[in-house]
Parts: structure tokens; C-alpha cells; sequence
């Protein structure tokens, strides 16, 4: 996912990206979710002026081991039209999180 665009009201298509990391060579790797004991992970979306978060809700894992996610839109979601940014919000197994970076452009234009 790096920038996606949606009308005012969109449903879908679901937003789905592959997590990666940088591995020891310095080449980005899908996050294997699995082996990193990671057991959730959010879809956040919000204003780039803002600090809160109009979408803040569970993903789905799609493929653990190959960092495969995907989040479906809820009814309101996407009735603000504007820029905003997404990211993914992994959780581990230990308690810790770790967002992904940098936020992605999502944008809603009118209807």
C-alpha cells in the first residue's frame, strides 16, 4: 500500500499490504508474523493534522509467515472526504507494538 484513493462512501475495495522489514543485508523481507510472535494487528487512518484516529480497528492476518494483511472498510469509514494517513499497528505476544512507518496516503475525494 502506498497511496490509494476512494470516493466519499466507498465500502471496498479492502486496503491488504505486505508488512516488510529490513533483514541483516539491509533488503526489505516481508515480516514473518509468525516466527516474531506477533498475534494482532490494527488498520489505523487519520488526518495528517490530527492526532486521533478516524479508523483505529482489528485487521485481519491473512498470511502470518508472509506478513500478508487486510482490512475491510466499515459503513463510516470513508464519509469524510480529505487526505488522511494509514498505517498498521502489529502487537506481540510480550505485550510490545510496533507501527509501521512511513504512513501511507489514503485519499477520499466528494461524491
Amino acid at each position: 500500500m502506498s497511496e490509494v484513493s476512494f470516493v466519499q462512501g466507498d465500502t471496498g475495495p479492502s486496503i491488504k499490504a505486505t508488512l516488510k522489514q529490513r533483514n541483516a543485508a539491509g533488503a526489505l523481507v516481508p515480516i514473518d508474523m509468525t516466527a516474531l510472535g506477533i498475534n494482532a494487528v490494527k488498520f489505523q487512518m487519520r488526518r495528517p493534522d490530527d492526532k486521533r484516529y478516524t479508523v483505529n480497528a482489528t485487521a485481519d492476518i491473512v498470511d502470518a509467515p508472509n506478513g500478508k494483511v487486510s482490512y475491510d472498510w466499515a459503513t463510516n469509514d470513508l464519509d469524510a472526504p480529505g487526505e488522511f494517513q494509514g498505517q498498521w499497528e502489529l502487537a506481540y505476544l510480550d505485550g510490545t507494538v510496533q507501527t509501521t512507518d512511513p504512513p501511507n496516503t489514503i485519499t477520499v475525494r466528494r461524491q
